[in-house]
């Protein structure tokens, strides 16, 4: 493993900034940038990627941010300052724990605080733009799924971009800089800032927080980031299962 000596702590005001500032750009993309755009004839897959920009912002931001300190663009160096590892044995387990316990555990705040999260959903829902454009069963940025395997696709890119962006921004860079500032208690302040960046969508961020603070809670005691893109994938990766199915009618 490589050393890095680059590596500055990062202030609780900062992280702030940085994760509420994230949900504070998908609000306002989501709530302000749509809508106007679809108004003006935009096609909805177009919307579909201006929707999730933050996302692309992540990926390149991180990897902005990486070369900033000062490290080698060398496969290793990455790896190492991004915590990849390769993983085997227990680590599978933990993949697997992380998927069922982040799953059983939306579902039990969704159901025991259901009256509360209704409230909150009907208090602030979502933009009418945003369940157009994901579609249902049958539909996706506006298009027919049925044959039209191109969509799948379009939904790998936004996918690729959720789970590398997040995790290498999120997990890779932030993480051992909060590290450095916040010790043992890290996967707490981890874990909520993670569930501030999700408020943009408030009932949804209610749901999230037990898993974010679980997950962030592996993450630290195996400081490895590996472990989160793979759980990360599967989880993200069940609407998949949607859009496979609409394709083939």
């Amino acid at each position: 493993m490589t050393i890095t000596n680059n590596i500055k702590p990062m202030s609780l005001v900062t992280s702030v900034l940085i994760f509420g500032g994230a949900a504070l750009l998908f609000y306002v993309i989501q709530h302000y940038a749509l809508q106007p755009l679809a108004d003006l004839g935009i096609n909805y897959a177009l919307l579909l990627l201006i929707g999730e920009l933050p996302l692309f912002l992540f990926f390149f931001g991180a990897l902005y941010a990486y070369r900033k300190e000062g490290n080698p663009w060398t496969w290793q160096a990455f790896f190492d300052r991004f915590r990849i590892y390769k993983i085997k044995g227990k680590f599978w387990v933990w993949v697997i724990l992380i998927v069922a316990v982040d799953v059983g555990l939306y579902l039990l705040v969704y159901s025991v605080g259901y009256p509360v999260v209704k409230w909150v959903h009907d208090a602030f829902p979502e933009p009418a733009i945003m369940k157009e454009i994901f579609g249902d069963a049958t539909t996706f940025a506006g298009y027919k799924l049925a044959g039209n395997w191109w969509l799948l696709g379009l939904y790998f890119v936004i996918f690729f971009f959720n789970i590398l962006g997040e995790e290498f921004l999120w997990r890779g860079y932030i993480f051992p800089r909060q590290e450095m500032t916040h010790g043992k208690n890290t996967w707490v302040v981890h874990g909520l800032l993670w569930t501030v960046f999700h408020i943009f969508s408030p009932y949804n961020a209610l749901m999230v927080l037990p898993g974010a603070l679980f997950m962030s809670w592996v993450v630290q005691k195996y400081k490895n980031t590996t472990i989160f893109i793979l759980s990360h994938a599967t989880l993200n990766g069940l609407a998949m299962i949607r859009i496979i199915s609409g394709i083939l009618g």
